[in-house]
C-alpha cells in the first residue's frame, strides 16, 4: 500500500534522503519553458530543483523526459516528483516517470494540492499490468514497490526537508488548486511559483529569494503590442490596491507583467526567472519597458535547458559548447612582442584582439572547481599516476564535493582548460598552460629521470588509428608545453600499460558535441559554439602572417568579418571519430572541405592548419603559432616518417622560415599550413537582460576588441560584461574576482568601477 502522509498541518518530519550533507550548491534548471501550445523549441513545464544527489522535478509537462536525458539526468536519480497543479501541461509525463522511479531501487516522493493521490492512484491502476510486467523481470512486485512511494496532498503552509533542503508550500490563486514552492539550502534559495494570478501572499513567501521562476503571463510577443492594464494605476495606497488587485483578478488564470515584476519588487528577490512561454519570439525590450516599471533587478528569459543559476553564462539550449578563451592579452610578429596592430597593420587580426568567452572560474572550496563558461565541474586537483584502465575503474567509485556522477574529461573538454598565456622553454618549464590559482599541475619528477614536461593528462578519448609501430594512443593534453599529442597506451618495448595523471569532470555532458548546419553559401555553422565556418579551407599553404590576412580580407556568405581562429576554437571542430588511415578523410566532419595534400612521405594526407594563437616556446618563444593537425601528425624517427601523435593533435609552427624536422619525436616543421576561416562568437553590446548571448557577428573592422578595449565607437567591454543592471558600472554584487581587486580598481572608492576605472588589460589574480 503506498505511504500517504495527509498534510492537515505543518510537516515538520523529514522525508527522504535526509542524511546530512556537504554545503552543496543549490541548483535550478529549467527543463521546460512552454506553454500548452505544441512548440518544437520548448517543452512544456518542469523545473529542475537539484542539490548534491537529490533531484526535485516540479512538474512534468510534454517534452520533460526528453529534456532529461539531454542533460544525462536519469529518471531513477529523482528524488521526488512535485506538482504545482493538475492541468495537463504540467502533469502530461508523470505516468513514464513514476514507472521509471518504480523501477529504480530507492524511495520516492509525490506530492501536490488535492487530486494528487487520486491521479496516483488512478493510474497505478490503469497501467498495474504493465508495471508488474516489468517489475517481474527483475523479480519484485507493484505491491512491494508501491511502498517505496511517499506520497503527500498539500494544502499550502507546510514545511519539511527532501534531502537537505528545506521546502515550504504557499496556496497561490489560479483556475484550481495550486502550490508555490521555496527551496532553502545553506543561504541559498529559489522559488517556482506554478501559474498563478496576483498573490497577496506571495512576496513574503518568497522574501528575498535568489531566484524566482514565474509565470510569464502578458510577455510582449514580436510583432504584437503590450495589452492595455484596465483599472486604477496608482499604487499610492498599496495596501488598498493590493486588496482590489486580488478582487480585480480572481477570474484572470495567469499574471501579467506588472503584476510578475510588482510581486518581485514587494518581495526584493535577486533574479526575476520568467518561463511558461506562447509560441513565438519574446520582443524582449518592450517587455523589459513594463518589467522595469517594478522591478530593476536582474530580469532572465527562461530557456529550456538553462542553468538558471549561470544564466548570465553563455551556456543554454542554443549554447552547449561555448569555446573558453585562450586568454592571450599580448600581441605578437614573427619574433617579438609588439604593440596592438591596427586594421591597416601588419598582424592584425590575432588571438589578443578579439574577447570570446573570457576564462571565469569558481572554487567551490570542497576540492572542486566551477567553470563557469562551459558548465563543467573539475577535480581541482590530478589523480595519482594511472593506467587508462586503472582511471576507468577509479571513476566509477570515485566520490568529491558530494557527488559520485564524475567521469573521464574527453579531449574537447580537457583542452576547454587549457590558456595560451603559458610558456615553455623545450623540456624546460616556465609557466604552466593552466590557471594554478585554480588548478593544481605538477611538473615532472626529474629526480625520477623524467623531463619538466612529462607531466601530461589523458582524456577519455582514444585514437581511431594507431601510432608510430603500429602503436594503440590516447590523446592528452600537456599543460605543461601547451600542446594535445597521442601518447601510446603500452610501452612500446616492455607492452606494460603506461601510466599518465587524469582530472575527472561532471556537467554539461553535450561539451564538445557539435552540432553543424550547411547554410548553402559556402559557410557552415555550428549551432553549439555560435561559430561559423569557411566550409572550404583556403585551398593553398600560407605562412602565419598571410594566414591572418588572407582571412582579415575574406568575404563570404555576404559577411566580410572573417578572422583567423583562436587555437581552441579550431580545435572544437575536430572529429576525433575521424582519421586518414580509418575513414580515409582529415580529422573532420564530412560537411567540411578540406584540401587533399602529399605528406613528407609522398603519400595522401590532410594538412596542419593556422590558428591565431601564438605559442611561446624556445629561444626565441614568440616565433611559434599553434596549429592544428586535421591529418596525420608526422615525424620522422629513424629515417622513417610516420604519424607519431595522430590526427587531432595540437601543436606548433614557425611562423616564417624553413621546413625540417626536429625534436624527439622528429616532429615534421612545415612552417606554410592551410586556413579555415571562422566569424562570431564575439561577445557584443550587453543585453539588459541577465540573459547572454553568443552572437554570430563581430564588430566592424575599424573596431578592434580586447579586454577592456575601447575602440571607436566601442563601449568598454569589461563594463558590458559584468553591468547587469545596466547602468554602466559594476558594482560589488556584480565583480567576479574578489575584493581586493575590487578595491585596487575602484579608485575614488564609491563603490563602482566606472568606465574612466575599469580595466584594459587581464586582472592580477
Amino acid at each position: 500500500m503506498i505511504k500517504i502522509i495527509m498534510s492537515n498541518c505543518l510537516i515538520l518530519t523529514t522525508l527522504l534522503l535526509s542524511t546530512v550533507q556537504a554545503a552543496q550548491p543549490l541548483i535550478a534548471t529549467i527543463i521546460g519553458s512552454g506553454s500548452p501550445i505544441y512548440n518544437d523549441q520548448r517543452a512544456s513545464a518542469s523545473v529542475l530543483i537539484s542539490n548534491g544527489e537529490t533531484n526535485i522535478l516540479v512538474d512534468m509537462g510534454n517534452g520533460t523526459q526528453a529534456n532529461l536525458h539531454k542533460l544525462d539526468v536519469p529518471i531513477s536519480s529523482l528524488s521526488s516528483l512535485l506538482f504545482t497543479h493538475h492541468h495537463l501541461d504540467h502533469n502530461e509525463e508523470f505516468v513514464p516517470l513514476m514507472i521509471g522511479l518504480l523501477m529504480s531501487n530507492h524511495d520516492f516522493n509525490i506530492m501536490g494540492p488535492v487530486n494528487t493521490r487520486n491521479f496516483t492512484e488512478a493510474n497505478l491502476n490503469v497501467y498495474q499490468e504493465d508495471i508488474s510486467y516489468r517489475l517481474g523481470r527483475t523479480n519484485r512486485s507493484l505491491d512491494e514497490r508501491k511502498k517505496a512511494i511517499h506520497l503527500s496532498e498539500l494544502k499550502g503552509g507546510e514545511q519539511f526537508k527532501i534531502g537537505a533542503i528545506n521546502v515550504s508550500t504557499l496556496a497561490v490563486p489560479h483556475t484550481i488548486a495550486t502550490i508555490a514552492y521555496r527551496f532553502d539550502y545553506e543561504g541559498q534559495s529559489v522559488v517556482v511559483t506554478g501559474d498563478l494570478t496576483y498573490s497577496n501572499t506571495l512576496p513574503e513567501f518568497a522574501k528575498n529569494a535568489d531566484y524566482m521562476i514565474i509565470d510569464s503571463g502578458g510577455m510582449v510577443m514580436s510583432n504584437t503590442q503590450p495589452k492595455k492594464r484596465k483599472g486604477n494605476q496608482n499604487k499610492g495606497n498599496q495596501n488598498t490596491d493590493n486588496q482590489n488587485k486580488a478582487k480585480q483578478h480572481i477570474k484572470r488564470a495567469h499574471l501579467d507583467l506588472n503584476d510578475s515584476s510588482l510581486l518581485a519588487a514587494q518581495a526584493d528577490v535577486k533574479h526575476l526567472v520568467y518561463t511558461h512561454f506562447l509560441k513565438g519570439e519574446i520582443d524582449t525590450k518592450e517587455s523589459l519597458k513594463q518589467i522595469r516599471k517594478n522591478y530593476q533587478g536582474p530580469v532572465i528569459f527562461g530557456e529550456d535547458l538553462m542553468l538558471v543559476n549561470q544564466a548570465d553564462k553563455p551556456i543554454s539550449s542554443n549554447i552547449t559548447y561555448p569555446v573558453v578563451d585562450t586568454g592571450q592579452v599580448a600581441f605578437y610578429s614573427n619574433n617579438q612582442v609588439i604593440n596592438e596592430p591596427s586594421v591597416d597593420q601588419a598582424f592584425f587580426g590575432q588571438d589578443a584582439q578579439y574577447l570570446i568567452n573570457q576564462p571565469s572560474y569558481t572554487d567551490n572550496h570542497d576540492g572542486t572547481i566551477q567553470d563557469n563558461v562551459t558548465g563543467l565541474q573539475w577535480q581541482q586537483d590530478l589523480t595519482e599516476k594511472l593506467t587508462y584502465q586503472e582511471a576507468l575503474q577509479k571513476v566509477k567509485q570515485f566520490r568529491l564535493g558530494g557527488y559520485s556522477d564524475w567521469r573521464i574529461a574527453n579531449i574537447k573538454e580537457l583542452y576547454s582548460l587549457i590558456q595560451f598565456t603559458g610558456a615553455v622553454k623545450g623540456q624546460k618549464a616556465i609557466t604552466p598552460f593552466i590557471d594554478t590559482n585554480y588548478f593544481k599541475q605538477p611538473l615532472g619528477d626529474t629526480n625520477a629521470g623524467e623531463r619538466e614536461i612529462d607531466a601530461q593528462v589523458w582524456s577519455s578519448t582514444e585514437y581511431v588509428a594507431k601510432t608510430m609501430n603500429n602503436d594503440e594512443t590516447i590523446f592528452g593534453v600537456n599543460f605543461v608545453d601547451g600542446r594535445i599529442k597521442g601518447y601510446p597506451k603500452y610501452h612500446p618495448r616492455t607492452h606494460q600499460a603506461n601510466k599518465m595523471y587524469f582530472r575527472f569532470v561532471r556537467g554539461n555532458p553535450a561539451y564538445g558535441k557539435n552540432n553543424f548546419i550547411d547554410n548553402g553559401d559556402g559557410t557552415v555553422t555550428d549551432h553549439a559554439t555560435g561559430l561559423t565556418w569557411q566550409k572550404q579551407d583556403s585551398q593553398q599553404e600560407m605562412n602565419w602572417q598571410q594566414a591572418l590576412d588572407y582571412s582579415e580580407q575574406l568575404q563570404l556568405g555576404g559577411h566580410d568579418d572573417w578572422r583567423l581562429p583562436n587555437a581552441k576554437e579550431l580545435q572544437s571542430i575536430l572529429d576525433y571519430t575521424r582519421s586518414p588511415d580509418t575513414t580515409n578523410s582529415a580529422a573532420i566532419d564530412p560537411i567540411f572541405a578540406t584540401s587533399v595534400i602529399k605528406d613528407e612521405s609522398g603519400e595522401k594526407d590532410y594538412p596542419y592548419f593556422w590558428s591565431s594563437t601564438t605559442h611561446l616556446d624556445g629561444p626565441v618563444p614568440e616565433s611559434g603559432a599553434a596549429y592544428v593537425a586535421f591529418g596525420k601528425a608526422l615525424g620522422k624517427l629513424h629515417g622513417t616518417v610516420m604519424d607519431v601523435h595522430g590526427a587531432g593533435a595540437q601543436r606548433s609552427d614557425p611562423k616564417t622560415g624553413k621546413a625540417m624536422s626536429r625534436g624527439p619525436q622528429g616532429d615534421m616543421i612545415r612552417v606554410y599550413n592551410y586556413v579555415r576561416s571562422v566569424r562570431g562568437g564575439v561577445e557584443q553590446e550587453k543585453s539588459t537582460t541577465s540573459s547572454h548571448h553568443v552572437f554570430t557577428q563581430k564588430v566592424k573592422k575599424n573596431k578592434t576588441i580586447k579586454q577592456g578595449g575601447k575602440g571607436p565607437g566601442t563601449p568598454n567591454r569589461f563594463i558590458n560584461r559584468l553591468d547587469k543592471n545596466a547602468d554602466n558600472r559594476v558594482s560589488v554584487s556584480e565583480f567576479h574576482g574578489n575584493r581586493s581587486q575590487f578595491n585596487y580598481l575602484d579608485m575614488n572608492k564609491d563603490g563602482y568601477i566606472s568606465e574612466q576605472e575599469a580595466p584594459t588589460g587581464p586582472l592580477k589574480k
